[in-house]
């Protein structure tokens, strides 16, 4: 009768454990399903870069040569070169890829949302689940339909704007980049895709449209007019770039660099950074309600003023005859 009542004892005992135990194993899985993984990408690309680019700009001939050599591409790539790194290196032309994926996935996205705004139907169910694996299960439904639309068909148009330049317009030299520069950049426009939609209606499970009252700002669509704006702005540049290796004839007869004049290039050494800087904040304005995208936006500030920087030193390093009125990046600043 005692070993019955013991036994009776240690079951409940055992039973308990196992209860115990497994709401434990299912808590940790919810939490580890909850973790914002574009977040962190975002966060350790923007230290990276930023602490990298901090370390060549005022201690570059104290570092590893493969760190420079990494970091470093383009019309500013590392004088002397990592031999392991040479090895991985790739056209730069290549950073079309990203575009060419991006303009399709834009236009798929963009009807998704104009589904969830006539029809109130959300996402597929395959991209919802995406979306909770990448930015968390506990993501909110922080940024209405129509906002999402508005930066959904700004951001369209400047990626479509991107592949004609890349694949019409721009006339690339012999330079390489690191295949880490392509992995980068493959990473930044995937996030940003995510971000685009990952805290809006009609991709959040459970979201509902509110169409009783216009959910755009003034502030917003003033953000989208400065966005195309500088989308233009930027297409116009690409156009001052590539006459710099065309004759009269509009034929192609140089890929060297030389120095831009125009638009402005009167200004600023680097426009191209200046109005993508611009058409990203533009885009944190319109969505200005999302917690994740502004990281998105501070990754780009990062990555492309220290570009500007690099940019700046090779032109006056390069070009005796280069402006000294130019700035870097703001015109009549810095």
């Amino acid at each position: 009768m005692i070993v019955a009542i013991l036994s009776e004892g240690s079951r409940g005992i055992i039973i308990h454990t196992y209860t115990h135990l497994h709401i434990n194993v299912f808590s940790l899985i919810n939490r580890i399903m909850d973790i914002n993984i574009v977040y962190y990408v975002l966060i350790f690309e923007s230290v990276c870069i930023g602490l990298t680019g901090l370390l060549i700009n005022c201690m570059e001939s104290y570092l590893p040569i493969i760190i420079s050599s990494a970091y470093r591409y383009g019309k500013f790539s590392s004088k002397v070169h990592c031999i392991k790194l040479r090895k991985i290196e790739m056209p730069k032309r290549y950073f079309g890829h990203y575009y060419i994926i991006c303009g399709p996935m834009l236009i798929f996205l963009f009807c998704l949302a104009l589904n969830k705004y006539f029809y109130n139907e959300n996402a597929p169910e395959i991209v919802l689940s995406l979306l909770d694996t990448l930015l968390g299960t506990s993501r909110k439904a922080l940024v209405s339909v129509e906002t999402a639309i508005l930066a959904i068909g700004v951001f369209s148009i400047h990626i479509w704007k991107r592949i004609y330049e890349m694949y019409y317009v721009c006339i690339f030299s012999d330079q390489k980049i690191n295949i880490l520069h392509y992995i980068i950049t493959f990473l930044h426009y995937t996030t940003v895709l995510l971000c685009l939609i990952g805290e809006s209606e009609g991709f959040v499970k459970g979201s509902h449209v509110d169409l009783s009252s216009p959910k755009l700002t003034t502030v917003q669509l003033m953000c989208a007019i400065i966005f195309l704006w500088s989308t233009y702005v930027q297409l116009e540049c690409n156009f001052i770039l590539a006459k710099l290796r065309k004759n009269q004839h509009g034929d192609v007869v140089t890929k060297e660099h030389k120095v831009p004049f125009g638009g402005l290039f009167k200004y600023i050494s680097n426009p191209l950074q200046l109005t993508e800087i611009i058409i990203y904040i533009m885009l944190s304005g319109i969505l200005w309600q999302t917690c994740v995208f502004h990281y998105a936006t501070l990754f780009v500030i990062i990555n492309q003023t220290e570009c500007a920087i690099l940019s700046d030193q090779w032109y006056r390093n390069t070009f005796k005859n280069f402006p000294k009125e130019r700035k870097i990046l703001i015109p009549y600043i810095w």
